[in-house]
């Protein structure tokens, strides 16, 4: 599956989710407004999304406990990772999200959300994983 365009990359969370694109041409993702959680339809604002940006894909963040066990939020994100993968029209695809909120703290601007960074990190560590050859049958 070639992959060329955008992808949308989103940093789950209970009451709020960052969101960001990436374009798989230049390798720079963008921080995006956050969803707010308490949406009635969380995959169909997801879709909007991507019909706003024309994206590709989409990557979904995944938390692990500190020694990379699964924890209740990652079987909360696992759920709604298959909603996604059931109404989307897009490939929705996972890459652990393992330090990104960190990583977003110390390189966010004061306008941005550190959710929707890190979101864009996620974004960035996807596609270099795609291009690494690591994401089996996907190519960009």
């Amino acid at each position: 599956m070639l992959l060329s365009g955008d992808i949308i990359s989103l940093d789950l969370g209970k009451s709020r989710t960052g969101v960001a694109r990436i374009s798989t041409y230049a390798g720079i993702a963008e921080a995006l407004p956050l969803i707010q959680m308490t949406v009635n339809d969380f995959p169909a604002e997801v879709s909007k999304i991507i019909n706003d940006y024309s994206a590709v894909a989409v990557c979904v963040g995944v938390p692990r406990g500190l020694d990379g066990q699964d924890t209740q939020q990652t079987i909360w994100s696992n759920t709604i990772f298959q909603q996604l993968q059931g109404e989307l029209d897009v490939p929705v695809f996972q890459i652990d999200e393992a330090g990104t909120s960190k990583r977003a703290e110390e390189i966010r601007r004061p306008d941005q959300s550190i959710d929707s960074v890190a979101a864009g990190i996620m974004g960035e560590d996807f596609l270099r994983e795609i291009q690494l050859g690591r994401v089996s049958g996907v190519s960009v």
